[in-house]
């Protein structure tokens, strides 16, 4: 899900508008797309800091999916925000699963 999420927002169509539109489009996807697969994985048997880790990463995906197709901008402070806890968040799921 991680590798899915990382290759569509670095993708690269060229600068023609279309092409910027369809990397954001496939990375908007991406994030709402694996929050739901995480989501719909994550079972009883999952430790419980983990499964914490693994829905709070969800449900941050799942907003900034939204907020980018609401056409909030990376640069938005609180889309900033979401942003770094995201990525904190997906460090400490791969810490708990060492």
């Amino acid at each position: 899900m991680t590798a899915a999420v990382t290759l569509q927002t670095h993708g690269d169509a060229g600068p023609e508008p279309a092409g910027v539109l369809a990397v954001a489009a496939n990375a908007r996807l991406a994030m709402a797309g694996g929050a739901t697969y995480l989501l719909a994985r994550t079972g009883p048997g999952t430790p419980k800091d983990l499964s914490d880790a693994i829905h709070s990463f969800a449900n941050g995906l799942q907003d900034i999916a939204m907020n980018a197709l609401a056409g909030v901008g990376n640069e938005d402070p609180a889309q900033t925000a979401r942003l770094r806890d995201a990525e904190a968040t997906n460090t400490r799921i791969a810490e708990l699963c060492k």
